[in-house]
């Protein structure tokens, strides 16, 4: 017995609840308070979607940051390789001629060597000794224009 007066009072509290703003009518100061709450919901959505607006275009200005510093740093590495690239080759070009001009001056060196070395014997009568026939201070080719190691 003690159920069913349980199970009829919880009925009966239920259904009131349900029937009672139809029973009694809508109270000003709920109503108030249901403006009240719905207009602080609508807010807090709003502030919400403006927030994840700020959000998300903070995360593009980020990424589009990232993307221009990758970009620059990338081209930065590109221009130093090139220039250190460009400089070792130019190092690597001096170098060379370096070394032919070694290797020439040296078979210039050679040659007067092998002519000092040779029994002095004019190579054209006394009259041409004078145009640089010969072994004088203007080397050994006509006019002065032979070998000469620098």
């Amino acid at each position: 017995m003690r159920f069913l007066i349980a199970f009829v009072a919880i009925i009966g509290y239920a259904s009131a609840g349900l029937i009672a703003p139809l029973v009694y009518g809508a109270n000003a100061g709920d109503v108030q308070a249901a403006a009240i709450d719905a207009t602080v919901a609508a807010q807090d959505h709003a502030r919400a979607v403006g927030e994840g607006q700020a959000r998300a275009a903070e995360a593009v200005y980020q990424a589009n940051t990232e993307a221009v510093r990758q970009v620059a740093e990338t081209t930065r590495d590109i221009n130093e390789n090139a220039y250190w690239g460009s400089l070792a080759a130019s190092q690597n070009y001096v170098a060379a001629v370096q070394s032919q001009a070694a290797a020439v001056n040296g078979a210039a060196a050679a040659v007067r060597a092998a002519h000092l070395a040779a029994p002095i014997a004019p190579i054209a009568p006394l009259a041409y000794a004078g145009y640089g026939y010969g072994l004088g201070a203007h080397g050994l080719g006509p006019y002065g224009l032979g070998l000469r190691a620098w």
